[in-house]
């Protein structure tokens, strides 16, 4: 209702008013008159008579009639009975071949009403001569409720065997039809009328005779004639249709004044459009085409009526992208007149590659004279033909004073016959050459271009043209000149920069390689400057760089290069150095030269001095970078130590200090500059499948090295009070992430490992509180603090009293990589950790290592034992949830579930988790550690296969077959005696044995055949061995799903093998 209201109609409503199940109210009426107007909303499901017929067309998908009704649209004057006719619409794409997809994909239904004397009147006529008839709704009834329509209101119906009654089938209904003769015929009929009839009706059979005698002389006359001309009308179509395949033209007939179209499909498809989808009037036709073409049609079209001229048009038809087809019509009136009407005929061609080619014409030609390249086009001669506005402006030459020269014309000299030697030879071998190259303008001036001359070929491969383009580069040159200057040297002192000493560094390297000598870079910063600009200002300070920069030219070799890096920093590189005491001796008389007094400002004079640092090769084998910056280490060493002289680089002692420093100082930058990141790896309940928690783990997003993991840079800060600030950085960022979740409805702990440094720092927990009260909605047991088990956390009473503090705020505490450090039963006993976390090490290799796999059971004792929670870590598969789920440990993390990511993505993941099925028979499984073999027995094997068959590969190749190639026995001994003992009476269990064996022994033969050289049976026994193992690994998970199922009908299940 609101929708049509908003159409406009606002006092739109459905009729009858009243609650129903469904509506179907109409809201479309064509025309929209007065009379259909009072049908406008008016629920046709509302009438039994109207959902009838809907229903069925609703069902059938066709069209359907409803039975006799009085039309909404009816007023009180001439009511008739009347009908309406249903169509169903459904959605577009919809599968339709049975009743409930119709009934789902219906969409609403179109409709027609009749008013049925109108309609008889229209079909009938007013008047019946010498018949009465009366047509019924139904065939079951024929009563005034079911009349639909009588041509005569008063006709008596009283003799029922001059009555003939016709059934009529529509579509979900059937009328019937009942006719007799008028009183007045009866009448009169006489008695000699019959005999009459058959006389007239005799002498009417023999003339037929004779009319259809003479008629079917005259047709074989006539069907020879036109027999002769359809022949000959074929050959003259044949050969016209031949005449426009070739030409590729249409014809096309245009009837007048009526405007009827006929176009000749004979290119119908290739020219305009498909022939079912070809118009045949006129009017149609133009709305395919553009407006302009449009209106110059129609006025060459009166013109030629009136006999003024002939047609001649072109217009365009849209096509495929976008694109267009350009028509040529051309024709004229046609003598020939038909029915006092004349016609227009002509020829429809298509020219849209002739159109095309003009506008390539047209569009090279306004690209050649209106680029701002020069062009030059030549003969094979070389004989300039044309050249366009640039050359012009470009040379000073004019296009009469170029045509007829050759491009020699321009030559500067500057280049010798080699280089056009080399330039033709280019051309002639790949088609063109591009290049730089001088040449004189008329007024004498040189200067450069960027020019490409390309070889224009024919169809035939013949060069028929020579086309040169170019552009005046000169300012470009120059600019590029000041670029390059400006790139390599120091725009203050014009000293090179550190990008020319780069290269310079890196070529004297090179050099000294093949010399045998030494080379030094020196490092050199002055001590005092920043007073000096602080106190005269920076225009002394330039002043007096540029006094050093000439010092140090002063004293340096002609073979040395000074350079200024930046500020105050200078770098000397001295080369060609026989031994290191050449450099001493050269680092000295340059520190001498700078340290004095140097004028700055009004007669006052300033001291400075300078210290250096040196790093000398190739004592100090490092590449370019590292020797500056190690350099840049031993000057930062005597800035530390005292000032005022220079000190060499000491690789092996500073490479570690430096690094650690610098990782410091990158990691302070980074905290302050938001380059950590968080990423978060789930923690999950494998028994129950629910998403318990996650951890969290810090990211180095480094500008320039990438995502580093912590494992590089945590243990920077072991001892380091920027350990606090990345700690309290992480809380924050887990806080504000956890207040964002929780607002979306997740609720999770989140783990935070807290460097054991700060945690024993002074005032851990004031400062974790003061964090903690920064988002006072986050709730405060949203948070667990892990610490890594080291021997950092010496003083265990102090641990205990920080962690019982944390809990006391309502935070977990729990003990990180169990079983890797330093923890003894005294961590357990005094340190109250809420968890252990079993380390990734052990877990990751329980499944094939018995001494891993006890150690874990033997963590999972003692949380329990201790009364702690433990959860396992590094699960990267299914069997490793299975195996720890069967040994009591229900809480894991790891790649297996998921790998750690970005918040984003880990809302994400949590509303796509399901644990894996295999976990849910895990979880009501029965485990003993006795059992262990045999729900790791698959993954072994798996493993074992592996193994034996590549070693199997090997010894092919090798020189002396080894004979140690044997079956893993780690099984074996299991089925055979705890195995044996607990499920010996079960029919699976022998299965499993036996299939076992059946492994073993084929192995055993594989090596045998190995031994003796015969591939042919160690190949036969490989196909043998897969298909056992199959067989074997299917019977071992048989055996478990058995145990698993007896598990649950009982919590202790032992068999013990019968005595005898």
């Amino acid at each position: 209702i609101a929708s049509v209201r908003n159409d406009g109609f606002s006092d739109y409503d459905v009729k009858p008013p009243g609650r129903r199940d469904i509506y179907s109210a109409i809201v479309y009426l064509e025309p929209f008159d007065w009379r259909n107007q009072r049908a406008f909303g008016y629920d046709m499901f509302s009438n039994p008579m109207r959902r009838k017929a809907m229903e069925h067309a609703r069902d059938s998908g066709t069209a359907a009639v409803s039975g006799r009704v009085t039309l909404v649209q009816e007023t009180q004057q001439d009511v008739q009975a009347g009908f309406l006719m249903y169509l169903p619409v459904y959605a577009q794409g919809t599968e339709l071949t049975n009743t409930e997809q119709r009934r789902r994909a219906l969409k609403g239904f179109v409709y027609s009403p009749f008013r049925i004397s109108d309609l008889m009147r229209g079909i009938l006529g007013t008047d019946l001569p010498n018949v009465q008839f009366q047509l019924f709704d139904g065939a079951e009834e024929q009563s005034v409720d079911t009349l639909l329509y009588q041509s005569a209101p008063d006709a008596v119906w009283a003799k029922p065997y001059l009555q003939q009654e016709v059934p009529v089938d529509l579509p979900g209904r059937r009328w019937v039809g009942r006719f007799q003769p008028t009183a007045a015929f009866v009448q009169s009929a006489n008695s000699q009328e019959p005999a009459l009839i058959l006389a007239g009706g005799i002498i009417l059979d023999v003339l037929l005779f004779l009319v259809i005698w003479s008629l079917a002389r005259q047709r074989q006359r006539v069907e020879r004639r036109v027999t002769n001309m359809t022949h000959d009308l074929r050959k003259s179509v044949e050969r016209l249709r031949l005449a426009q395949s070739t030409a590729g033209f249409s014809l096309w007939e245009l009837e007048l004044p009526s405007e009827k179209l006929r176009i000749d499909d004979a290119q119908c498809g290739t020219l305009c459009l498909p022939k079912e989808q070809m118009p045949d009037d006129l009017a149609s036709w133009l709305e395919l085409v553009d407006p302009d073409s449009k209106k110059k049609f129609r006025d060459q079209l009166a013109a030629v009526i009136k006999g003024k001229s002939t047609l001649s048009v072109q217009f365009r038809l849209p096509a495929e992208a976008g694109a267009y087809r350009y028509l040529e019509l051309l024709g004229g009136l046609s003598p020939v007149r038909e029915r006092g009407q004349r016609s227009f005929v002509g020829t429809l061609i298509d020219v849209t590659d002739r159109h095309r080619a003009e506008d390539q014409l047209r569009l090279a030609a306004s690209v050649f004279e209106q680029a701002h390249e020069g062009i030059i086009v030549t003969d094979t001669s070389q004989r300039i033909v044309d050249v366009n506005q640039a050359f012009t402006l470009l040379t000073g030459y004019s296009r009469d004073e170029a045509i007829g020269q050759t491009p020699a014309m321009l030559k500067s000299e500057k280049h010798d016959a080699d280089f056009y030697k080399d330039m033709w030879g280019s051309i002639e071998t790949q088609g063109y050459w591009r290049g730089q190259i001088w040449n004189r303008r008329k007024s004498g001036e040189i200067f450069a271009q960027m020019e490409t001359i390309s070889a224009i070929r024919d169809e035939e491969g013949n060069v028929t043209r020579y086309v040169a383009v170019f552009s005046d580069i000169t300012r470009l040159l120059e600019q590029q000149k000041k670029l390059e200057h400006m790139a390599h040297y120091d725009a203050l002192t014009g000293l090179p920069n550190r990008v020319l000493l780069a290269d310079r560094l890196q070529q004297a390297m090179a050099s000294a390689k093949r010399a045998g000598d030494f080379l030094a870079v020196c490092y050199v910063d002055l001590d005092g400057f920043k007073p000096v600009n602080d106190k005269y200002g920076h225009p002394a300070g330039d002043e007096l760089l540029v006094e050093v920069a000439r010092r140090l030219q002063d004293v340096a070799r002609e073979s040395d290069s000074v350079a200024r890096i930046g500020g105050d920093e200078f770098v000397i590189l001295l080369t060609g150095l026989p031994d290191p005491s050449g450099c001493e001796t050269a680092i000295q008389r340059m520190l001498a030269a700078i340290s004095g007094e140097y004028a700055v400002q009004d007669g006052k004079a300033a001291n400075i001095t300078a210290s250096a640092g040196a790093a000398l090769f190739p004592l100090d084998d490092s590449d370019a970078d590292t020797l500056l910056r190690h350099a840049d280490q031993a000057m930062y060493s005597v800035k530390q130590n005292g000032r005022g002289h220079f000190r060499f680089f000491d690789a092996k002692q500073n490479r570690e200090f430096v690094a650690h420093q610098r990782t410091r100082e990158e990691i302070g930058i980074a905290i302050r500059s938001g380059q950590f990141e968080l990423h978060y790896q789930p923690k999950v309940n494998m028994r129950t499948g629910v998403v318990v928690g996650a951890e969290a783990l810090i990211r180095w997003n480094h500008p320039e090295r990438g995502l580093i993991p912590p494992i590089e840079f945590l243990p920077v800060l072991e001892h380091d009070d920027l350990a606090v600030d990345l700690d309290l950085w992480v809380l924050r960022d887990v806080l504000r992430q956890q207040a964002e979740w929780q607002a979306a409805g997740i609720h999770l702990k989140v783990g935070v490992n807290i460097i054991p440094y700060h945690i024993q720092k002074p005032g851990f927990v004031d400062r974790l509180q003061r964090v903690r009260d920064e988002f006072p909605d986050v709730a405060v047991s949203s948070i667990d603090i892990e610490l890594l088990e080291t021997t950092a956390l010496r003083n265990l009473d102090a641990v205990a009293e920080i962690i019982d503090e944390c809990k006391a705020l309502g935070v977990s505490v729990s003990l990180d990589d169990f079983g890797t450090g330093y923890a003894s039963l005294q961590y357990l006993r005094r340190l109250p950790f809420d968890t252990l976390k079993i380390d990734r090490s052990f877990v990751r290799d329980m499944l094939d290592d018995e001494e891993d796999r006890a150690i874990v059971e033997g963590i999972i004792g003692l949380s329990k034992a201790f009364h702690r929670q433990v959860i396992a870590e590094g699960v990267e598969s299914e069997a490793h949830g299975n195996m720890l789920m069967r040994m009591g440990c229900d809480l894991a993390q790891g790649y297996g579930i998921a790998k750690p990511m970005q918040a984003d993505a880990f809302a994400e993941w949590l509303k796509t988790y399901r644990p894996p099925r295999s976990w849910q028979s895990s979880a009501s499984g029965h485990w003993s550690r006795d059992d262990a073999p045999l729900f790791s027995a698959a993954y072994q094997h798996y493993a074992w296969l592996d193994r034996f068959t590549s070693d199997v590969r090997s010894e092919w190749v090798a020189s002396s077959p080894s004979a140690d190639i044997a079956p893993d026995a780690q099984f074996e001994h299991w089925i055979e005696t705890v195995g044996a003992e607990r499920y010996g009476l079960l029919a699976e269990f022998e299965h499993t044995r036996e299939s076992y064996g059946n492994v073993r022994k084929t192995a055993r033969a594989m090596v045998q055949f190995l031994l003796a050289r015969n591939r042919e049976r160690v190949a036969q026994c490989y196909d043998v061995l897969t298909l056992q193992s199959r067989e074997f690994l299917t019977h071992v998970a048989s055996l478990q799903e058995e145990l698993d199922n007896r598990a649950r009908g009982s919590n202790v299940y032992r068999l013990r093998r019968k005595a005898g």
